[in-house]
């Protein structure tokens, strides 16, 4: 296991019940691409990650368009959509999570992160209960200073 033992966790997640507002302020504050979503019992039921950030906040038309650059930004607009998602519960917006055992092995960990399209996973016990999140870049310095 060693380098996951030797990352620092983020203990950065909200319930399944949250507003939208709420798991946005808490993946900002955290500096993390993904926080857990929990339910009662602090098992991990997804992820919301920061693609979800902007899909709830951005049309979601920008994602058809190739060119952008001609859009000027409407904080208006983006304001009145944050205020539209932001009493949806987070439920709403989250995936799937992408999860690793907190006894798993530095190799597996890298192999899920190889496949993960986001740099964070969440680290649970044998009971799926959240232990923390652990990022990619946190990850590669452990496992860097185990390589000295």
């Amino acid at each position: 296991m060693g380098a996951l033992r030797e990352t620092t966790l983020v203990d950065a997640a909200v319930p399944r019940t949250a507003p939208f507002r709420e798991a946005a302020r808490v993946l900002a504050a955290n500096e993390i691409s993904a926080i857990a979503v929990l339910d009662e019992q602090r098992r991990v039921v997804g992820l919301f990650t920061d693609d979800d950030l902007l899909r709830g906040i951005f049309p979601g038309y920008l994602g058809e368009l190739r060119h952008t650059a001609f859009l000027e930004l409407d904080t208006a607009a983006l304001a009145a959509r944050l205020e539209e998602a932001g009493d949806n519960p987070v439920a709403a917006h989250m995936r799937e999570p992408q999860v690793v055992e907190e006894g798993t092995s530095a190799a597996h960990v890298a192999e899920v992160f190889l496949h993960c399209p986001w740099g964070a996973l969440a680290v649970v016990d044998e009971d799926r209960r959240f232990v923390g999140m652990v990022g990619q870049v946190e990850f590669c310095r452990a496992i860097m200073r185990r390589l000295g």
